[in-house]
């Protein structure tokens, strides 16, 4: 593996789609993401001017990626990862584990004090270990909540 680790720009965009679609057609998601579905999600994540984005390449393909957007609060600013993934055939590796490093890194370059990481995953799948080993833990307070868009006030 000849990785290479960077910042991830537009041109980054389509590989990384190829990338999502990968990591996310197995068990446990087996969804069904088409091209231009991923490369839509991935473009409208990085639309804004406090998206941010990393990628890992082997050779000329990505094989990980992460992107989500800086969210302020009252006296600290989060980075919130709305999508973080590894290639299955790379999965175990450490290449997840070094993206986050590499992540956390780039961060404290920028001069916006970003004092955490935050995402949203499945209870009960394996990918929660996975970040539980690099630093992160469920929220003992936060509840994630959801209304269809259609709401009348019935369930």
């Amino acid at each position: 593996m000849n990785l290479k680790y960077k910042i991830m720009n537009e041109e980054d965009f389509e590989g990384c789609a190829y990338e999502l679609i990968e990591a996310f057609k197995e068990e446990p998601w087996n969804e069904e993401w088409t091209f231009e579905q991923a490369f839509t999600r991935i473009d409208e994540i990085m639309s804004a001017r406090v998206s941010r984005g990393y990628v890992v390449y082997d050779g000329d393909t990505v094989v990980a990626m992460a992107c989500g957007r800086i969210m302020t609060y009252i006296d600290f600013k989060e980075l919130w990862i709305d999508e973080f993934s590894v290639n299955t055939l790379y999965q175990g590796k450490g290449v997840g584990s070094k993206l986050i490093e590499f992540i956390r890194n780039e961060l404290k370059k920028e001069k916006s004090k970003i004092s955490y990481l935050a995402l949203n995953t499945e209870r009960d799948y394996p990918c929660v270990s996975f970040y539980e080993n690099n630093g992160f833990r469920a929220s003992e307070t936060n509840l994630v909540m959801f209304a269809n868009v259609d709401y009348k006030g019935n369930n």
